[in-house]
């Protein structure tokens, strides 16, 4: 039965939406040589403002089979392609409405509706070839470069407004992507068959325009972590920092936030600077760190990955065949929100000193500190690469025999099988999985551990006949 100390509260939402769509498509294959196609789209959505429910998309793209004109040894195919394309981003259902709250029986105002809110637009240019070579060998590379108008944001709002936030179309995105996929077929035989795909890609996107005044957003109402600005990365997360270096301390003392010189203050067993004087003491804390303006706010860490990649293995020996998939991000940090919430009722393991020695061993209230308000600050800030089996599969063709003797009529193929998903993953992370994301109902998503469910291990088996 439910706990009678804790506060049901019984909610309810019918959400409906109404769109309505034209498209006209046309593709043109000259001499089997030049491939143009082109797209032209009309949007309606009830999801849009109510004084702007229409928008209009298109797209044109061209390719050129190269090796068609000119006869390279070796290259079986080399195709050239170049596109140029529209799109838009849907606003999240509540955008467009006035959105209050209920609070000690009063409602209050919360988000401030929109009737002119419009799709976010994006216009993006794209390059890239096909290389097929040496029968075996299959190499595609494309760079994309993006330009996003009308950024959807809920953008923090004035007093006067008698609101507290507004979703407007106040930004603009700039960004490109290098994306590459190479094949290899290694063995191709009447009984084996081995290949193996690789992908890779990397992303990188800054603001360049904002027609707010700057603000941190995201993940949620507590703790603001991304700085919106022009002139920004997407994804650089802002905070407060801990004095860890000699330059840091050097720093803060500069903009009189610490007294004395720096010979008061020595570096502690776990690599923060504290009082000499309280080294050691019930009085032991952390320092943070400030710039020279006098202010803490400052970058402390980064959600884009260095890259991602996958590598896709295919085997097939006579009637068993199997499939393995990894994935691989390497570099990004991800920010433990998970972890910093419990910091204020000491439940982290942190707080379990034993097998420390006696002298090394903390006050409680210097972990305590960490949690800073539930404010942004690099104690959890954390690297979030990770290696992970994502799927594994095997099968098993059952020859014709077995199938006659099991007696099942007309069936001609027939096979057994067993899939395993996020089998294995090897990560210096410290929370659940590394594999997050954050900001729940936003139209984007941050690299945040904010209670996110982690991804279930699961093992299918599978029985086929085909007849």
């Amino acid at each position: 039965s439910p706990d009678p100390n804790t506060p049901v509260t019984p909610g309810s939402r019918t959400e409906q939406y109404r769109s309505k769509n034209a498209f006209l498509v046309s593709t043109f294959d000259i001499k089997d040589r030049y491939i143009l196609d082109g797209v032209i789209r009309r949007d309606e959505s009830s999801l849009f403002g109510s004084q702007q429910r229409a928008q209009t998309y298109h797209r044109v793209s061209g390719a050129y089979r190269l090796s068609e004109d000119f006869k390279i040894p070796g290259v079986n195919e080399l195709k050239l392609r170049a596109s140029y394309g529209t799109a838009g981003l849907r606003p999240i259902y509540d955008a467009q409405y006035e959105i209050l709250q209920i609070s000690a029986g009063s409602p209050q105002k919360i988000t401030l509706g929109n009737p002119d809110l419009r799709p976010a637009f994006s216009a993006e240019k794209e390059v890239g070839f096909n290389l097929n070579f040496l029968e075996k060998f299959t190499v595609e590379y494309s760079f994309s470069d993006k330009v996003t108008k009308d950024q959807i944001l809920e953008v923090p709002l004035s007093a006067a407004a008698g609101y507290r936030t507004q979703w407007q179309n106040a930004g603009t995105l700039s960004g490109n992507t290098h994306e590459l996929a190479a094949s290899v077929l290694l063995l191709a035989k009447a009984d084996y068959y081995w290949r193996v795909n690789v992908t890779g890609d990397r992303t990188r996107t800054t603001i360049t325009a904002l027609n707010v005044q700057p603000f941190l957003n995201g993940p949620d109402g507590n703790t603001q972590l991304f700085r919106v600005a022009p002139g920004e990365r997407f994804g650089v997360m802002y905070g407060e920092r801990w004095i860890r270096s000699a330059e840091q301390l050097a720093t803060t003392l500069a903009a009189k936030k610490l007294g004395g010189v720096a010979t008061d203050y020595v570096v502690n067993e776990e690599g923060f600077y504290v009082r000499a004087s309280a080294k050691g003491t019930a009085a032991e804390r952390p320092l943070k760190a400030f710039l020279e303006s006098g202010s803490s706010l400052q970058t402390i860490g980064d959600v884009n990955p260095d890259f991602n990649m996958s590598f896709n293995n295919t085997m097939q020996w006579k009637g068993v065949s199997v499939n393995t998939l990894f994935n691989w991000v390497k570099g990004g940090n991800i920010y433990n929100l998970t972890r910093q919430w419990p910091f204020n009722e000491e439940r982290d393991p942190v707080f379990d000193q034993r097998g420390k020695p006696q002298a090394e061993k903390k006050p409680v209230n210097y972990y305590k500190v960490f949690y800073n308000g539930i404010n942004a600050n690099d104690y959890f800030v954390e690297d979030g690469s990770y290696v992970r089996l994502r799927e594994l599969s095997v099968n098993w063709q059952l020859p014709a025999s077995v199938t006659k003797s099991l007696r099942l009529g007309g069936a001609q193929a027939s096979r057994i099988g067993l899939v395993g998903r996020n089998l294995w993953t090897s990560t210096k992370y410290t929370g659940y999985d590394p594999d997050v994301s954050g900001g729940a109902g936003k139209p984007f998503t941050y690299r945040v551990d904010n209670f996110s469910y982690p991804a279930y291990r699961t093992l299918t088996a599978m029985l086929e006949f085909g007849f």
